[in-house]
């Protein structure tokens, strides 16, 4: 009864939070020219335009995340997570991967609040203290809110990921246990298996192999099913994230250049906030890849166990495990409009360095 409770409440202070949120980047979006303005000078239609569209930006994209985020997790969520945690139930993790699984969070945690926060304090100091405005004071502090609340929603998918990556991760090292053990009985010369294994292989042995590989297929469909939910869940959210961040070094750099003399600017933010992009596009695309390619990794076992002397019964197992991994596929998309892959990074880059010499062209 106490947990039901605890839900509810949980629940009405997900809406609460959500609605809060979009109303404070409601409030940004429409006021963003006056207070920028204020605290950078504009000349001009084009300069207000460009200029306020950094903390527009930021209002746009935390508005479609939080929306996103609060109707995805009162609608999917809850499904997604009994999910988990029944595999867990019948396939409990181990001691050392949830050692490193809370180690990886703590890391992550540590990692983002020691290259946000920091800067963000130190600007909103230097804006309270050289202009003495509250306004101003308040229109970036929830700014800066906003985009911790991405922040958060960044941080909640890689973990989850990271899970996959683990759960992905022990099926392969089932699977090599299974090619050594293979690989063990499997001591004679190719030309000699069919006269020899009638003698060596024990039938129950057989048996218990057919069932280990086929458990493992189960379990590998069941977390390549886990991972296309947690697509669905974080898909939209981690490509407006990405996207964010893209144009976010885009007009940093930007503003670096037109902006001279500033007494709320210091030359340390500027490398401070180049970090901070660059980790947060870091951290999602590198955990998403090395889960897609945890999950491929077992095709390679597969095809090594298939390639020994063994019975039908168990190449048909084996045959059927290796073409759902081929035939369905475990990459991150961000509504299928890219795929969460490490040539995303060279291609963005490419193609920032052109609109970054465009946009210093037209001022």
């Amino acid at each position: 009864m106490f947990k039901f409770y605890l839900n509810k409440l949980k629940f009405y202070l997900e809406i609460i939070v959500s609605i809060t949120l979009s109303v404070t980047c409601i409030y940004n979006f429409l006021n963003s020219p006056t207070y920028v303005c204020f605290l950078i000078s504009c000349n001009g239609e084009l300069s207000t335009s460009v200029k306020s569209a950094f903390p527009r930006l930021i209002a746009i994209a935390c508005l479609v995340s939080k929306i996103t985020d609060m109707f995805k997790n009162l609608t999917y969520y809850p499904k997604y997570n009994k999910k988990i945690e029944e595999y867990e139930l019948y396939f409990p993790i181990i001691v050392s991967k949830k050692s490193s699984r809370n180690i990886f969070i703590i890391f992550i945690g540590f990692a983002y609040i020691s290259i946000i926060l920091p800067l963000n304090i130190i600007r909103l100091y230097l804006i309270y203290y050289n202009l003495q405005k509250i306004n101003t004071l308040i229109f970036f502090t929830l700014m800066y809110l906003q985009n911790l609340s991405i922040c958060l929603i960044e941080i909640y998918f890689i973990v989850r990921c990271f899970g996959l990556f683990q759960k992905f991760q022990t099926i392969n090292e089932e699977l090599a246990l299974l090619k050594s053990k293979t690989i063990t009985k499997n001591k004679y010369p190719a030309v000699l298996l069919n006269e020899v294994h009638s003698r060596i292989i024990n039938n129950s042995q057989c048996h218990t192999l057919v069932n280990s590989i086929e458990l493992l297929r189960m379990k590998h469909q069941f977390v390549r099913s886990a991972l296309r939910d947690l697509n669905k869940l974080y898909g939209t959210q981690m490509g407006s994230s990405l996207v964010y961040l893209f144009i976010m070094v885009l007009f940093d750099i930007y503003g670096e250049v037109i902006t001279k003399d500033s007494k709320t600017r210091s030359k340390i933010f500027i490398y401070g906030w180049l970090l901070q992009y660059a980790f947060r596009c870091l951290a999602i695309i590198i955990t998403t890849h090395f889960t897609t390619k945890q999950a491929y990794s077992s095709k390679m076992l597969i095809a090594d166990i298939n390639n020994r002397y063994l019975d039908k019964t168990t190449k048909e197992e084996l045959y059927l495990f290796f073409n759902q991994i081929y035939h369905h596929s475990v990459e991150f998309t961000s509504c299928d409009f890219f795929t969460l892959h490490p040539h995303l990074i060279t291609t963005a880059f490419a193609i920032g360095t052109t609109y970054l010499v465009v946009l210093l062209q037209i001022h």
